[in-house]
């Protein structure tokens, strides 16, 4: 007992101080099992990322073609064209009753001119063109009379309308027929025979309308 007594005041410190180290070693085991368990032993699941590459931007879109510019359009200039006069109406188409008479007892029907007998009829010189008139007659009394010497042309019977250009002295330029006698040969003689034809004495009225125009005809002899 005195033993015991005696050691037991010195043993204490020291029982203290291993008890402490036990505690601790005890506690730091516990901690590290945990650790190492985790949640019950299970493992932890590894999270699996996801990285998304990024697309590179698209091509650039090709250049558009150019266009070209419209041509200008050219534009068409109308050329236009002196229309022809029209000639006056053929006399062929004037009615009978209104033929350029002399103012005279006629015959029975007309002359070798072609003039019908008109008494109290319409004057050659009435109106303002009666000096175109007048000269008409003078020209249409020539050209029958010339026509007449025709030794070919005395034999044949034709009646045709005649347009004659005159020159400023009255020679004859140009003979055109206004219609056909019905046979070629005497409208060729007849064009022959007025173009050939001398002129008259007097020269036409100054500004008289050309071509000027008469009706020839002929009665043959048979």
């Amino acid at each position: 007992m005195d033993y015991l007594e005696e050691k037991s005041p010195r043993a204490w410190p020291t029982r203290l101080l291993v008890t402490v180290v036990v505690i601790a070693v005890i506690a730091l085991l516990g901690f590290g099992l945990k650790e190492l368990l985790g949640d019950g032993g299970k493992p932890k699941k590894q999270t699996v990322h996801n990285i998304s590459l990024l697309k590179p931007p698209p091509p650039p879109p090709p250049p558009k073609p150019q266009e070209k510019p419209p041509e200008p359009e050219m534009k068409k200039e109308e050329v236009k064209l002196d229309q022809p006069k029209p000639d006056a109406p053929n006399q062929d188409n004037a009615p009978e009753g209104k033929q350029l008479g002399v103012d005279a007892e006629g015959g029975a029907g007309s002359d070798g001119f072609g003039l019908v007998g008109n008494k109290g009829g319409r004057d050659l010189l009435a109106g303002g063109k009666g000096a175109f008139a007048f000269y008409t007659n003078q020209l249409q009394r020539h050209l029958q009379d010339e026509l007449a010497k025709n030794r070919k042309l005395k034999r044949l019977d034709y009646r045709v309308m005649v347009r004659v250009w005159l020159s400023k002295t009255g020679s004859v330029q140009r003979v055109d027929l206004g219609g056909s006698s019905g046979d070629a040969e005497v409208d060729e003689t007849l064009r022959v025979a007025l173009a050939a034809a001398p002129a008259l004495r007097d020269a036409p009225p100054e500004n008289m309308p050309q071509p000027i125009r008469i009706r020839i005809m002929n009665r043959g002899a048979g």
